[in-house]
């Protein structure tokens, strides 16, 4: 793994890009913290499963599935109880 400053990959991006299946993860840095990763892919790279394993989100929603705290089906509102869907959509995400 190679730390850059953002000013660095900015001005050598190409070869910075070129340079990733040798160098591996590139952690760009600014104002001397971490910014941003560069990760080499190849055509045989996941992106999917690349994105989601770094998705807070995701990992929440897994947690909760996996803790077997799910809303029952028969708890959900009637696909046309267009009251309640408003009310849900309403509601703020928890972060």
């Amino acid at each position: 793994m190679k730390i850059e400053s953002l000013r660095e990959v900015k001005n050598n991006f190409s070869e910075v890009i070129e340079a990733l299946p040798k160098t591996g993860p590139v952690v760009v840095t600014k104002n001397g913290r971490g910014a941003a990763l560069l990760l080499p892919i190849d055509k045989d790279t996941d992106l999917e499963t690349l994105i989601l394993t770094n998705s807070q989100r995701f990992w929440k929603l897994f947690d909760c599935a996996a803790s077997g705290k799910r809303t029952p089906l028969e708890e959900l509102p009637d696909v046309d109880d267009d009251k309640a869907w408003k009310r849900l959509a309403g509601r703020k995400r928890k972060s």
